[in-house]
Protein backbone atom coordinates (compact mmCIF):
# COMPACT_ATOMS: atom_id res chain seq x y z
CA UNK A 1 0.00 0.00 0.00
CA UNK A 2 1.42 3.46 -1.00
CA UNK A 3 0.87 6.64 1.04
CA UNK A 4 1.45 9.68 0.18
CA UNK A 5 0.90 13.23 1.80
CA UNK A 6 -1.83 16.27 0.77
CA UNK A 7 -0.57 19.44 2.04
CA UNK A 8 -3.15 21.77 4.11
CA UNK A 9 -2.06 24.83 5.43
CA UNK A 10 0.41 23.97 8.04
CA UNK A 11 -0.69 20.25 8.38
CA UNK A 12 -0.52 16.86 6.47
CA UNK A 13 -3.01 14.93 5.93
CA UNK A 14 -2.17 11.05 4.80
CA UNK A 15 -3.38 10.09 1.47
CA UNK A 16 -4.55 6.56 1.69
CA UNK A 17 -4.48 4.78 -1.91
CA UNK A 18 -6.32 1.81 -2.62
CA UNK A 19 -4.90 -1.18 -4.06
CA UNK A 20 -6.14 -4.39 -5.61
CA UNK A 21 -5.21 -7.77 -3.57
CA UNK A 22 -3.54 -10.36 -5.93
CA UNK A 23 -5.10 -13.69 -5.25
CA UNK A 24 -5.73 -16.92 -7.88
CA UNK A 25 -4.06 -14.96 -10.61
CA UNK A 26 -6.42 -11.58 -10.81
CA UNK A 27 -6.38 -8.44 -8.28
CA UNK A 28 -9.54 -8.74 -5.96
CA UNK A 29 -11.45 -5.20 -5.79
CA UNK A 30 -13.88 -6.43 -3.31
CA UNK A 31 -15.05 -9.22 -1.22
CA UNK A 32 -17.45 -11.16 -3.45
CA UNK A 33 -13.99 -11.46 -5.85
CA UNK A 34 -12.03 -12.25 -2.76
CA UNK A 35 -15.20 -14.94 -2.38
CA UNK A 36 -15.20 -16.23 -6.17
CA UNK A 37 -10.81 -16.54 -5.31
CA UNK A 38 -10.05 -17.91 -2.21
CA UNK A 39 -7.48 -19.78 -2.01
CA UNK A 40 -4.36 -20.77 0.11
CA UNK A 41 -2.88 -17.33 -0.75
CA UNK A 42 -5.35 -15.75 1.35
CA UNK A 43 -3.23 -17.32 4.44
CA UNK A 44 -0.31 -15.80 3.06
CA UNK A 45 -1.80 -11.76 2.82
CA UNK A 46 -2.81 -12.56 6.10
CA UNK A 47 0.57 -13.46 7.54
CA UNK A 48 1.78 -10.57 5.85
CA UNK A 49 -0.51 -8.22 7.08
CA UNK A 50 -1.64 -7.27 3.38
CA UNK A 51 -5.08 -8.77 4.22
CA UNK A 52 -5.10 -6.34 6.86
CA UNK A 53 -4.52 -2.94 5.01
CA UNK A 54 -5.97 -4.33 2.22
CA UNK A 55 -10.04 -4.51 4.18
CA UNK A 56 -8.45 -1.40 5.77
CA UNK A 57 -8.06 1.13 2.90
CA UNK A 58 -11.46 0.03 1.93
CA UNK A 59 -12.98 0.75 5.57
CA UNK A 60 -14.16 -2.62 5.77
CA UNK A 61 -14.37 -2.77 9.52
CA UNK A 62 -16.31 -5.33 10.30
CA UNK A 63 -14.19 -7.99 8.61
CA UNK A 64 -11.03 -6.15 10.04
CA UNK A 65 -12.08 -6.16 13.71
CA UNK A 66 -12.55 -9.79 12.64
CA UNK A 67 -9.23 -10.41 10.79
CA UNK A 68 -7.21 -8.28 13.86
CA UNK A 69 -9.20 -10.68 16.33
CA UNK A 70 -7.37 -13.91 15.00
CA UNK A 71 -4.77 -15.46 17.51
CA UNK A 72 -1.72 -15.13 15.12
CA UNK A 73 -0.22 -17.68 17.26
CA UNK A 74 -2.51 -20.14 15.95
CA UNK A 75 -1.19 -22.62 13.63
CA UNK A 76 -2.20 -21.71 9.31
CA UNK A 77 -5.02 -24.70 9.40
CA UNK A 78 -6.87 -22.74 12.35
CA UNK A 79 -6.48 -19.47 10.74
CA UNK A 80 -7.61 -20.26 7.47
CA UNK A 81 -10.76 -21.86 8.98
CA UNK A 82 -10.94 -18.37 10.55
CA UNK A 83 -10.79 -16.74 6.94
CA UNK A 84 -13.15 -18.80 5.74
CA UNK A 85 -15.72 -17.64 8.04
CA UNK A 86 -14.84 -14.52 7.97
CA UNK A 87 -15.39 -13.89 4.57
CA UNK A 88 -18.50 -15.89 4.52
CA UNK A 89 -16.43 -18.97 2.64
CA UNK A 90 -17.92 -22.37 2.79
CA UNK A 91 -15.35 -24.76 3.59
CA UNK A 92 -15.69 -27.73 6.64
CA UNK A 93 -13.01 -29.57 8.27
CA UNK A 94 -12.57 -32.51 6.14
CA UNK A 95 -11.89 -29.73 2.86
CA UNK A 96 -9.58 -28.12 4.84
CA UNK A 97 -7.63 -31.22 6.35
CA UNK A 98 -6.94 -32.48 2.65
CA UNK A 99 -5.62 -28.91 1.44
CA UNK A 100 -3.44 -28.74 4.35
CA UNK A 101 -2.42 -32.33 5.03
CA UNK A 102 -2.34 -33.39 1.60
CA UNK A 103 -3.78 -30.84 -1.23
CA UNK A 104 -2.50 -33.94 -3.79
CA UNK A 105 -3.44 -37.09 -2.43
CA UNK A 106 -3.41 -40.09 -4.61
CA UNK A 107 -5.97 -42.16 -5.42
CA UNK A 108 -8.25 -43.49 -8.22
CA UNK A 109 -12.10 -43.53 -8.58
CA UNK A 110 -14.08 -44.67 -11.69
CA UNK A 111 -16.39 -41.53 -13.00
CA UNK A 112 -19.67 -44.16 -12.17
CA UNK A 113 -18.31 -43.59 -8.66
CA UNK A 114 -17.07 -39.95 -8.60
CA UNK A 115 -21.04 -38.89 -9.53
CA UNK A 116 -22.46 -40.66 -6.76
CA UNK A 117 -20.83 -38.95 -4.27
CA UNK A 118 -23.13 -36.76 -1.63
CA UNK A 119 -22.23 -33.63 -0.24
CA UNK A 120 -20.41 -34.75 2.69
CA UNK A 121 -18.09 -37.31 0.79
CA UNK A 122 -16.54 -34.20 0.49
CA UNK A 123 -13.23 -35.64 -2.32
CA UNK A 124 -10.47 -33.84 -4.27
CA UNK A 125 -10.54 -35.15 -7.30
CA UNK A 126 -7.81 -34.31 -10.37
CA UNK A 127 -9.79 -32.74 -13.36
CA UNK A 128 -6.72 -30.62 -14.70
CA UNK A 129 -7.20 -32.27 -18.32
CA UNK A 130 -11.14 -31.06 -18.25
CA UNK A 131 -10.69 -27.74 -16.38
CA UNK A 132 -8.06 -25.19 -16.56
CA UNK A 133 -6.23 -24.76 -13.26
CA UNK A 134 -2.18 -25.01 -13.09
CA UNK A 135 0.30 -27.49 -11.52
CA UNK A 136 0.42 -27.59 -8.04
CA UNK A 137 -2.08 -25.26 -7.36
CA UNK A 138 -5.87 -26.38 -4.98
CA UNK A 139 -8.84 -24.81 -6.17
CA UNK A 140 -11.38 -24.47 -3.57
CA UNK A 141 -15.03 -25.08 -5.47
CA UNK A 142 -17.35 -25.06 -1.97
CA UNK A 143 -21.33 -26.01 -2.79
CA UNK A 144 -20.71 -25.90 -6.44
CA UNK A 145 -21.65 -28.74 -8.73
CA UNK A 146 -19.74 -29.99 -11.16
CA UNK A 147 -21.16 -31.04 -14.42
CA UNK A 148 -19.98 -34.03 -16.55
CA UNK A 149 -20.98 -35.22 -20.01
CA UNK A 150 -23.03 -38.39 -20.10
CA UNK A 151 -21.67 -41.39 -18.18
CA UNK A 152 -21.34 -42.75 -21.54
CA UNK A 153 -18.76 -40.55 -23.39
CA UNK A 154 -16.70 -41.65 -20.09
CA UNK A 155 -17.37 -44.95 -20.22
CA UNK A 156 -14.06 -46.84 -18.47
CA UNK A 157 -12.55 -43.53 -17.82
CA UNK A 158 -10.52 -43.09 -14.56
CA UNK A 159 -9.59 -40.13 -12.92
CA UNK A 160 -6.67 -39.85 -10.68
CA UNK A 161 -4.71 -37.40 -8.98
CA UNK A 162 -0.98 -37.50 -9.60
CA UNK A 163 1.68 -35.88 -7.56
CA UNK A 164 2.16 -32.61 -8.61
CA UNK A 165 -0.68 -31.98 -10.70
CA UNK A 166 -3.62 -29.78 -9.76
CA UNK A 167 -6.17 -30.28 -7.20
CA UNK A 168 -9.87 -29.31 -7.26
CA UNK A 169 -11.94 -29.87 -4.20
CA UNK A 170 -15.71 -29.68 -4.49
CA UNK A 171 -18.83 -30.83 -2.63
CA UNK A 172 -20.73 -32.72 -5.78
CA UNK A 173 -20.72 -33.78 -9.29
CA UNK A 174 -23.62 -34.12 -11.04
CA UNK A 175 -24.29 -35.80 -14.66
CA UNK A 176 -25.66 -33.32 -17.14
CA UNK A 177 -26.65 -33.80 -21.13
CA UNK A 178 -25.31 -31.11 -23.64
CA UNK A 179 -26.49 -27.65 -23.36
CA UNK A 180 -29.99 -26.67 -25.15
CA UNK A 181 -29.65 -25.04 -28.13
CA UNK A 182 -27.25 -23.01 -25.90
CA UNK A 183 -28.88 -21.62 -22.94
CA UNK A 184 -30.29 -25.13 -20.62
CA UNK A 185 -27.98 -27.29 -19.32
CA UNK A 186 -30.52 -30.50 -18.45
CA UNK A 187 -29.59 -31.11 -14.77
CA UNK A 188 -31.79 -34.17 -14.63
CA UNK A 189 -35.42 -35.39 -12.91
CA UNK A 190 -37.21 -32.66 -14.58
CA UNK A 191 -35.29 -29.63 -14.34
CA UNK A 192 -32.78 -27.40 -16.53
CA UNK A 193 -30.53 -25.11 -15.73
CA UNK A 194 -30.18 -21.20 -17.50
CA UNK A 195 -26.75 -20.60 -17.85
CA UNK A 196 -27.58 -17.11 -19.04
CA UNK A 197 -29.31 -16.47 -15.93
CA UNK A 198 -28.34 -18.95 -13.43
CA UNK A 199 -31.76 -19.94 -12.19
CA UNK A 200 -33.07 -23.49 -12.20
CA UNK A 201 -36.77 -24.39 -13.53
CA UNK A 202 -39.01 -26.86 -13.61
CA UNK A 203 -39.45 -28.26 -16.91
CA UNK A 204 -42.75 -29.39 -16.47
CA UNK A 205 -46.10 -26.97 -15.48
CA UNK A 206 -47.59 -28.07 -12.44
CA UNK A 207 -49.87 -31.07 -12.57
CA UNK A 208 -47.80 -32.72 -15.15
CA UNK A 209 -45.31 -35.31 -15.12
CA UNK A 210 -41.84 -35.36 -16.55
CA UNK A 211 -40.96 -38.99 -18.00
CA UNK A 212 -37.13 -38.60 -18.50
CA UNK A 213 -38.27 -36.92 -22.16
CA UNK A 214 -41.00 -34.86 -22.15
CA UNK A 215 -43.51 -33.74 -19.73
CA UNK A 216 -46.80 -35.52 -19.73
CA UNK A 217 -50.37 -35.01 -18.69
CA UNK A 218 -52.08 -31.71 -18.31
CA UNK A 219 -50.79 -28.88 -16.35
CA UNK A 220 -53.04 -27.59 -13.64
CA UNK A 221 -54.84 -23.88 -13.47
CA UNK A 222 -54.90 -22.12 -10.32
CA UNK A 223 -55.74 -18.80 -9.60
CA UNK A 224 -52.61 -16.26 -7.77
CA UNK A 225 -53.61 -16.83 -4.53
CA UNK A 226 -54.00 -20.99 -4.71
CA UNK A 227 -50.48 -20.70 -7.30
CA UNK A 228 -48.52 -19.45 -3.71
CA UNK A 229 -50.45 -22.00 -1.42
CA UNK A 230 -49.31 -25.17 -4.24
CA UNK A 231 -45.55 -23.96 -4.29
CA UNK A 232 -45.78 -24.22 0.02
CA UNK A 233 -47.45 -27.30 0.02
CA UNK A 234 -45.24 -28.55 -2.77
CA UNK A 235 -42.25 -27.24 -0.31
CA UNK A 236 -43.43 -28.51 2.95
CA UNK A 237 -44.02 -32.19 1.49
CA UNK A 238 -40.72 -32.76 0.09
CA UNK A 239 -40.11 -31.05 -2.43
CA UNK A 240 -39.17 -31.63 -6.04
CA UNK A 241 -36.05 -33.14 -7.37
CA UNK A 242 -34.49 -32.82 -3.62
CA UNK A 243 -35.03 -29.03 -3.70
CA UNK A 244 -37.42 -27.32 -1.03
CA UNK A 245 -37.21 -23.66 -2.06
CA UNK A 246 -39.00 -23.57 -5.24
CA UNK A 247 -41.15 -20.54 -5.72
CA UNK A 248 -43.35 -18.43 -8.50
CA UNK A 249 -41.02 -16.17 -10.88
CA UNK A 250 -40.95 -12.71 -10.71
CA UNK A 251 -42.37 -11.20 -14.00
CA UNK A 252 -38.63 -10.37 -14.96
CA UNK A 253 -37.78 -13.87 -14.45
CA UNK A 254 -40.95 -15.40 -16.07
CA UNK A 255 -39.88 -13.03 -19.22
CA UNK A 256 -36.66 -14.51 -19.85
CA UNK A 257 -38.57 -17.98 -21.23
CA UNK A 258 -39.83 -16.17 -24.16
CA UNK A 259 -38.69 -17.41 -27.30
CA UNK A 260 -40.65 -14.42 -30.23
CA UNK A 261 -40.16 -16.66 -33.17
CA UNK A 262 -41.79 -20.10 -31.52
CA UNK A 263 -45.35 -21.38 -30.65
CA UNK A 264 -45.61 -21.63 -27.91
CA UNK A 265 -43.13 -19.04 -27.22
CA UNK A 266 -41.01 -20.81 -25.37
CA UNK A 267 -37.85 -23.51 -26.06
CA UNK A 268 -39.79 -26.53 -26.37
CA UNK A 269 -37.03 -28.85 -26.09
CA UNK A 270 -36.47 -27.17 -22.62
CA UNK A 271 -39.62 -27.16 -21.62
CA UNK A 272 -41.61 -29.74 -23.76
CA UNK A 273 -45.91 -30.00 -23.86
CA UNK A 274 -45.65 -25.97 -22.58
CA UNK A 275 -49.71 -25.26 -22.50
CA UNK A 276 -50.42 -21.79 -24.77
CA UNK A 277 -52.38 -20.71 -22.00
CA UNK A 278 -50.67 -17.85 -19.66
CA UNK A 279 -48.17 -18.86 -16.27
CA UNK A 280 -48.28 -16.71 -13.22
CA UNK A 281 -45.46 -15.00 -12.18
CA UNK A 282 -45.48 -13.66 -8.42
CA UNK A 283 -45.48 -10.32 -8.94
CA UNK A 284 -48.09 -7.87 -8.49
CA UNK A 285 -49.40 -5.12 -11.07
CA UNK A 286 -48.58 -2.57 -8.67
CA UNK A 287 -48.76 -2.09 -4.86
CA UNK A 288 -51.62 0.48 -5.42
CA UNK A 289 -53.47 -2.58 -6.91
CA UNK A 290 -52.60 -5.48 -4.82
CA UNK A 291 -55.68 -7.32 -6.62
CA UNK A 292 -53.83 -7.78 -9.66
CA UNK A 293 -50.95 -9.76 -11.05
CA UNK A 294 -48.95 -9.92 -13.90
CA UNK A 295 -48.02 -13.59 -16.44
CA UNK A 296 -47.10 -14.07 -19.94
CA UNK A 297 -49.09 -15.52 -22.30
CA UNK A 298 -46.97 -18.09 -23.73
CA UNK A 299 -49.16 -17.95 -26.77
CA UNK A 300 -47.68 -14.93 -27.87
CA UNK A 301 -44.96 -14.25 -25.59
CA UNK A 302 -46.81 -10.99 -24.13
CA UNK A 303 -46.95 -10.58 -20.49
CA UNK A 304 -50.13 -8.84 -19.25
CA UNK A 305 -51.86 -8.37 -15.91
CA UNK A 306 -54.91 -9.20 -14.75
CA UNK A 307 -57.08 -10.46 -11.77
CA UNK A 308 -55.86 -12.95 -8.98
CA UNK A 309 -58.90 -14.65 -8.81
CA UNK A 310 -58.12 -15.53 -12.64
CA UNK A 311 -56.78 -19.21 -13.38
CA UNK A 312 -53.56 -19.43 -14.90
CA UNK A 313 -50.39 -22.55 -15.27
CA UNK A 314 -47.38 -22.41 -13.10
CA UNK A 315 -43.81 -23.14 -13.63
CA UNK A 316 -41.55 -23.12 -11.12
CA UNK A 317 -37.98 -21.38 -9.87
CA UNK A 318 -35.18 -21.68 -7.89
CA UNK A 319 -32.35 -19.87 -7.21
CA UNK A 320 -31.97 -16.00 -8.00
CA UNK A 321 -33.24 -13.09 -5.88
Amino acid sequence: MTIGTIHFGDAFMPKIIKFDLPIDGIRAKNIEEIREHFTLEILAHYRSRLLGKWLAVRKLNTELEALQAIDTSDDDQTVFKRLCEIFAVEADDAVIAVLFNDPTPKFGLNIAEVVTHSETDNQAIDFAELLPIQANAVKLFKNRVLFLDTLESLDNMTLTLEVNDGALIFKDCSIGSSIINGRYRDLGNGIVLDIKTDLQWMRCALGQTWTGETCNGEAKKYNWDEAHSAVNELNQHGGYAGHSDWRLPSIDELKTLIVKDQKPAIDQQAFPNTPKWWFWSGSLHHASYSDFAWYVVFSSGVAYNCGRNSDGHVRLVRGGQ
